[in-house]
């Protein structure tokens, strides 16, 4: 399948992306692409991964830091978001096929929006990381649904993993609320009912526990959950608390909140921060 222009311009009204940002970079991209058989082969593989194919294959792109790792070193800039962008047409086909309200529908179109701004526009990356491109496919492809503070991925057996968006105060009553609205939006679009929630998060730590003020909204978020230690969380810290992918020295890291001065000094003296992996109790 070669690339079209078009199929980018429809992506980027779809969206409500901002042309200029955005336009030539993709359409520079879209030709380099066209123009090298094996980047282009590699594409459609990738494509057909996050849209087509119905197994559980694209989870393993979520391992992978660089996109150099899957095109090349000589990868043409922006290949991710082109690659986000092509999922419209599936995105408008799932939205349909779910029936999702108009509510769902402005959220759905709303965050796959931000996957495209954010690493651009607030991080100033030259492209979208892998991890972002997955992202907006998980809401191209229905995978989430927001409800409230939260948003909710059903998995197998009824189990649904909680995500938490970042930008809002994690108030304990929108959480409990967001929770027992989405027991509905589950059993509408999914057919789920009696489901059990998990939460695997760097908001979950131990450690983070141990930096914060007694009636910190994380302590009491983390008193809804059955708690244990799951994989090493500094990934997670450096994204969420501190906007960076990488970081080789603490001593540099922003002091802009009391909870990154905390944690950079937890860090600086040596201390290994784990997420939790957490089981609902209410």
């Amino acid at each position: 399948m070669r690339l079209e222009y078009e199929d980018i311009n429809s992506a980027i009204d779809y969206y409500g992306i901002d042309k200029k940002k955005y336009k030539e970079e993709c359409y520079s991209c879209i030709d380099k692409i066209n123009g090298n058989v094996n980047i282009l082969d590699k594409v459609n593989d990738i494509y057909n991964l996050l849209y087509i194919d119905k197994s559980d294959e694209y989870k393993k792109l979520w391992k992978i830091k660089k996109i150099s790792e899957i095109f090349g070193q000589e990868y043409p800039k922006f290949i991710t978001n082109v690659l986000l962008l092509l999922g419209y047409k599936f995105h408008i086909e799932n939205i349909e096929k779910m029936k999702l309200n108009e509510e769902q529908l402005k959220i759905q179109k709303q965050r796959v929006k931000e996957c495209f701004e954010n690493d651009i526009i607030n991080k100033n990356y030259e492209e979208i990381r892998i991890s972002q491109m997955l992202w907006g496919t998980y809401f191209i492809n229905c995978r989430i649904i927001e409800v409230g503070r939260l948003q909710f991925e059903p998995t197998d057996n009824n189990i649904i993993k909680i995500h938490i968006p970042s930008g809002e105060k994690l108030e304990i009553e929108k959480v409990v609320k967001s929770v027992e609205d989405s027991r509905i939006l589950l059993k509408k679009y999914y057919n789920i009912e009696n489901p059990q929630y998990i939460c695997e998060s760097w908001l979950l730590s131990e450690e983070i526990v141990q930096l914060l003020d007694e009636n910190s909204n994380i302590i009491k978020f983390q008193e809804l959950f059955d708690i244990k230690q799951d994989k090493n969380g500094i990934d997670d810290i450096l994204n969420f608390v501190f906007s960076l992918r990488e970081c080789d020295n603490y001593t540099k890291l922003q002091e802009d909140t009391t909870l990154q001065k905390r944690i950079k000094e937890f860090l600086i003296n040596g201390g290994t921060i784990y997420n939790g992996y957490g089981v609902l109790k209410i």
